[in-house]
């Protein structure tokens, strides 16, 4: 292939979704972003995007050579972090998605304690919530392993999950918030649906998002337990707790790459310092 580049395009709409977004990510216009795929398919002959309702997708036809096209991506960034690494260099960036509650109540507090050892990554919080693919994150935190892709997943820890009703509520209001119907598999959700009777008045992003909307209209809903230890507002649902188990995962190629070795074992250090705190638990 005489343009390696172009398999970068490619790999940022597989990433991203749509031409659109693909260019947003990499700081450049659609209108490069099509002359890459127009001059990729003339050199495949298969054209590499396809109209769908969503707009312009990557063709599932080319889903090998974008997993080789990612497999490539992973151990070049491997390299260059080895090499950093052996010659003193601060590392490279390290992007972190997870929720943000996690975040701000798990990894944050901890990042004091790993100052000497973080000091030459530079690490990035994104938010998400409920993340099946690695997309454009080095590392995601997550309920779920991803379905797909040559990805290592281990347990970390674990988070107990409640339902949750408001102190200002009446005890026998049946409105609640929940996050969407891709959690309906986990038993809090069950629960929540047994002790409301019926199903969420409001769908949210995150367990952030259930929170802000429980405070205002004093609905109830599922939270993790350590977001809300030290508040007599909320009052969890006898009965209604459920364990879950959290995953950490990356690429397989980013194995023996110093900077995701570092970052990795702050991960479980950060689930094992906040362990027995609302619930939380390391491994």
């Amino acid at each position: 292939m005489d343009r390696w580049d172009d398999l970068k395009f490619l790999l940022a709409i597989f990433k991203n979704g749509t031409m659109a977004s693909a260019a947003r990510a990499l700081g450049t216009n659609p209108a490069t972003v099509s002359r890459r795929m127009e001059r990729l398919g003339d050199e495949l002959g298969v054209p590499p995007v396809i109209k769908t309702p969503q707009g312009w997708g990557p063709n599932p036809e080319l889903a090998k050579l974008i997993e080789e096209a990612e497999n490539f991506h992973q151990a070049i960034l491997r390299e260059r972090s080895l090499l950093r690494h052996g010659s003193g260099r601060p590392d490279s960036e390290i992007t972190i998605a997870c929720s943000p509650l996690m975040s701000a109540h798990i990894f944050i507090p901890n990042l004091v304690a790993h100052a000497e050892s973080l000091a030459n990554i530079r690490l990035v919080f994104r938010d998400r919530r409920l993340i099946e693919s690695l997309a454009d994150n080095d590392v995601i935190v997550s309920m779920f392993r991803p379905a797909t892709g040559r990805v290592l997943s281990a347990k970390v820890g674990a988070i107990t999950l409640a339902v949750y009703r408001h102190a200002a509520a009446p005890s026998d209001s049946r409105l609640w918030v929940g996050l969407g119907e891709e959690v309906n598999a986990l038993p809090v959700t069950d629960h929540a649906w047994q002790i409301f009777g019926q199903p969420p008045q409001i769908r949210v992003g995150t367990f952030e998002h259930i929170q802000r909307v429980m405070e205002t209209t004093h609905y109830g809903g599922i939270l993790p337990c350590f977001s809300v230890r030290d508040r007599s507002d909320f009052v969890a649902v006898e009965g209604s707790a459920c364990e879950t188990d959290i995953f950490m995962s990356y690429h397989e190629s980013r194995r023996g790459d110093p900077a995701m070795e570092t970052v990795t074992r702050f991960i479980r250090a950060s689930f094992l310092r906040a362990q027995g705190r609302g619930g939380v638990s390391g491994v």
